[in-house]
């Protein structure tokens, strides 16, 4: 399907490989536990600043212009959600043209706002219409799936740019938003409740249980309470044997 190598950006360790051995640690740009966000709002920093110091700490390999240039013929997709699209904003505002060119950008349509202007064109026009089709799943991994669809069914990675965004917008053309239920909001007693009672049923697999309680229970569940929610009864049930 695809002939290339993983990368990952980190907000602990810069752009590194897919298969790199790392060190255990728990930072992150996005919201929830261990988020860089209530910092640097007191420093009054923005993620990019943080980025900036980063990879001038780590040295230039660990840049995205880094990757560029060590992959100098190669197309680079980037599949980002928008707390880290706006990680690496001023980065991607200071990349050459012909480097810009190299780059598809899949995110969400906030993640979008966030891309710098003159990088605007090398985004991918994905949007919620994508849960219309076989790719749906949860927000969190909407760019993931998006590139997934863009790959798989638009063959994008084969197409000039032009092709490729005019592919994107045909596929979000002939796709509906679907209409959300309206759901119910519990308490986390009500929602442990819920999936205990139906643990067995799903075999304990978060992303059915999930999936369980939004369209079956029509509960309003956040990811990250959902996985927090989870981790307590995975553990709780655990202990119990």
């Amino acid at each position: 399907m695809l002939d290339g190598s993983l990368h990952v950006i980190s907000a602990g360790l810069g752009v590194i490989r897919g298969e790199d051995a790392i060190p255990a640690y728990n930072l992150t740009v996005a919201e929830g536990a261990n988020s860089l966000k209530p910092l640097l709002a007191h420093l009054g920093k923005n993620p990019s600043d943080w980025w900036a110091a980063l990879t001038a700490e780590l040295g230039e390999p660990r840049s995205v212009r880094a990757l560029l240039e060590s992959n100098a013929d190669a197309l680079v997709l980037f599949a980002l959600p928008g707390s880290y699209i706006a990680l690496i904003t001023e980065e991607l505002s200071s990349l050459k043209p012909n480097q810009l060119r190299r780059l598809r950008i899949v995110t969400s349509v906030r993640g979008q706002s966030l891309v710098p202007e003159r990088a605007r064109h090398v985004v991918l026009p994905y949007d919620e219409r994508l849960e219309g089709s076989s790719y749906a799943g949860t927000r969190t991994d909407f760019p993931q799936r998006a590139l997934r669809h863009f790959v798989e069914v638009l063959s994008g990675h084969r197409l000039p740019l032009d092709d490729a965004r005019a592919a994107v917008s045909a596929a979000m053309l002939a796709l509906k938003k679907p209409v959300i239920p309206v759901r119910e909001r519990k308490t986390d007693s009500e929602i442990l409740a819920l999936l205990r009672k139906n643990w067995r049923r799903f075999d304990g697999t978060s992303s059915r249980l999930l999936r369980y309680l939004r369209d079956e229970a029509l509960v309003a569940c956040e990811q990250s309470r959902f996985r927090a929610l989870w981790s307590h009864l995975q553990q709780d049930l655990s202990t119990k044997g």
